[in-house]
Order: C-alpha cells, then sequence, then structure tokens
C-alpha cells in the first residue's frame, strides 16, 4: 500500500509539474489528444496468457506546448483483452488435475507523464517521437467455467516509446488527426507470469483548447 501511495503522489507531483503555466507564457494553448487504440500482445503475453490481439481500448492525453518542438503532459488510456481457449487437462497441484475451459481475461489502465518531440516543424504534415512512463493499473481474471476461477488487481510499471504523424485540418490550424504506433513495457510478476508487453496501432484527434 505504501508503494502504490509514493507511485500516486509522484504522478500528482509531475501532472502539477507539467501543467504550471508562467505568466510569461500563458499565450500557449494546452492540446487535449483522444485516440482509439489497438493492442497486440507480445512475447511472454502473447505466448502464455492472451494470443488475441484487443480492438477494445483508447488513449487520451492533455499535453502543453513549450515550444515548437516539445510538449509534456499526462497521458490516460484503457485496454481490454480476453481470451478463452479449448477444453483441455489442466494440472492445479501435483494431485490434482481438472479438465476444463480456460479463459484469460486481463484489463490495463495506464497513467503517464508523456512527452512529445516533433523534428520537423517546416512541413504541413507534423511527425513526432513520444516517450512515456508511469503507473499501470492491472486486473487480471482467469476462468476455469464451474471451477472457480483467480481476481486480482495490482499496481505496475509502464513505459512507452512511440512513433506518430499529426496531420492538421488545415495550414493554420493547430487541431488535426493523429495517427501512430507505440511499444509498451509492462512488467508483471504474478502467477509465474513475467509481462504484458504490446504493441498498439492509434488513431484519432488532437484539438487544441482555448
Amino acid at each position: 500500500m505504501k508503494k502504490i501511495k509514493k507511485i500516486i503522489a509522484a504522478v500528482i507531483v509531475s501532472i502539477m509539474t507539467c501543467f504550471y503555466l508562467p505568466a510569461t507564457a500563458q499565450t500557449q494553448s494546452l492540446q487535449f489528444g483522444l485516440n482509439y487504440n489497438y493492442g497486440i500482445p507480445t512475447g511472454n503475453f502473447k505466448k502464455n496468457i492472451v494470443s488475441n490481439s484487443s480492438p477494445r481500448g483508447f488513449m487520451s492525453s492533455l499535453m502543453y506546448p513549450f515550444s515548437e518542438k516539445l510538449s509534456a503532459g499526462l497521458a490516460f488510456g484503457f485496454q481490454d483483452y480476453y481470451q478463452k481457449y479449448p477444453r483441455e487437462l489442466y494440472h492445479l497441484s501435483n494431485t490434482q488435475s481438472i479438465s476444463a475451459v480456460l479463459s484469460n481475461s486481463v484489463q490495463t489502465t495506464p497513467i503517464l507523464i508523456k512527452a512529445k518531440y516533433y523534428p520537423v516543424i517546416t512541413s504541413f504534415l507534423k511527425p513526432y517521437v513520444s516517450v512515456a512512463a508511469g503507473t499501470n493499473i492491472i486486473d487480471y481474471r482467469q476462468y476455469y467455467g464451474e471451477f472457480g476461477n483467480i481476481s486480482q488487481s495490482n499496481f505496475g510499471f509502464r513505459a512507452q516509446g512511440g512513433l506518430g504523424v499529426m496531420i492538421p485540418f488545415n495550414k493554420t490550424s493547430a487541431s488535426g488527426l493523429n495517427i501512430g504506433a507505440t511499444y509498451d513495457y509492462e512488467p508483471y510478476h504474478k502467477n509465474n507470469f513475467k509481462d504484458l508487453n504490446s504493441m498498439n496501432l492509434q488513431a484519432g484527434v488532437e484539438i487544441q483548447l482555448r
């Protein structure tokens, strides 16, 4: 519990730092982003927990532009993974085995501090690279049909790297369409599992808040 409180406190302090606007920079406007997120499990996550991709997710962000090339702020999202496996014989212990239909369900809720860098500012298109890190709320459920289930909720670390492009609605607009992809590193050392790493495809909008 103390570790969870420290993580939450660190996130709150970082958010306040990112959105403290000096009196000399009041002309800048926050950017709100909302993206559909298509999650693709990788590595141990795909091999041992859920191999199905997830079309049930989103990522949102609230970013402050410190310059034409750099913005930073808070990102928040949700992803729902689910896999149902055919009936098999499962060995629960050295003396107990059951024949059951196994289902795995994983929901992740990241809360991240995020930064975006735009290397080209003369083009109509605005390509960017992004990095983010923060906490990950993980809800894991495993069902053995009528034989019961496992249900756990945990906090974990999450780091993210991404590439994308923002396409303004017009030449003078600070709002536009966003297309991108990220790779998310998500350690998860529970139930003999190693991680929940994923690739993510995103598409949505970025809107300048006035």
